[in-house]
């Protein structure tokens, strides 16, 4: 199987990495170059840091969650989701590798469009933003 020409796209709740499969053929081994890193803040921050404005908080929690966990999630999903889609919106069919966690792994693939979907060759729900570049193909 080639990888010449395929995006790997590597993400989890807080990051998103996107990097370029390019073969050198003098060495005849794979480069991967980094296309996109874009970082989610929201998906770094305890509820409490996202609710609070630091006044009034007397070193503890204040309110009840009321499912603002879950509906932050869901919008961070959708972000991320958004942002794989607008890469991939002239992607041709199966060039692109595609690894997200598997807590949301079927969320996020649900919420990609149809022509992301379509560009996925390879779809693995591993955590793998935080992976050295040069094991990332491995995996693939």
């Amino acid at each position: 199987m080639t990888h010449n020409g395929k995006l790997i796209i590597v993400a989890d709740m807080g990051e998103l990495k996107s990097y370029k499969v390019q073969l050198i053929t003098e060495t005849n081994r794979y480069h991967l170059e980094l296309v996109n890193d874009i970082d989610y803040i929201e998906g770094r921050e305890t509820m409490s840091e996202t609710l609070s404005d630091e006044r009034g908080r007397f070193g503890h929690e204040s309110g009840d969650d009321h499912g603002s966990e879950h509906e932050l999630e869901q919008r961070l999903i959708q972000q991320i989701a958004d942002d794989i889609s607008a890469f991939l919106a002239d992607a041709a069919e199966d060039s692109c590798y595609l690894a997200f966690p598997a807590k949301h792994h079927k969320e996020l693939t649900a919420a990609l469009s149809d022509t992301a979907q379509k560009a996925l060759a390879k779809n693995i729900a591993v955590d793998l933003v935080k992976c050295p570049v040069e094991d990332l193909l491995s995996h693939f």
